[in-house]
């Protein structure tokens, strides 16, 4: 078993905190200030940050169903983030970046999920770069 607490190894490849939009104000901050972009299962919303990494904040309304889906859609929306921080080299970017997950979610798989919202990522990326 492992020592800490939280049942992660010191390899973990779980999403940090810091690396985690919390408060209502970073999240309004980023509604406010930044851009957004429409997916057929999201809408993202971007915004530069004074960090040396980029963050992620999550949200999904009641709309979508009860609490066990809408954590679903959230753990599937960190993963997806999770598996594309290295290969967009999102991390460089200091971008906070909130995912709204749209209700119509709850009927996707997994894999259209998934692929929808790297596209996403995607294009908040290059654009992110146009703008700079």
């Amino acid at each position: 078993m492992p020592a800490d607490a939280g049942g992660l190894s010191a390899s973990s490849e779980a999403l940090p905190k810091e690396k985690r939009l919390a408060k209502r104000r970073e999240f309004l901050r980023v509604y406010e200030a930044g851009r957004k972009l429409f997916s057929r299962y999201s809408v993202l919303f971007y915004a530069a940050n004074d960090l040396p990494y980029s963050r992620i904040g999550i949200t999904a309304t009641k709309k979508s169903g009860k609490a066990n889906v809408r954590n679903r859609l959230k753990r599937w929306t960190r993963e997806v983030y999770r598996r594309q921080r290295g290969p967009l080299d999102i991390d460089s970017r200091s971008l906070d970046v909130v995912v709204n997950v749209k209700p119509n979610a709850v009927q996707a798989s997994w894999g259209d999920y998934s692929l929808d919202l790297q596209r996403a990522l995607k294009r908040v990326v290059t654009e992110s770069s146009a703008t700079r």
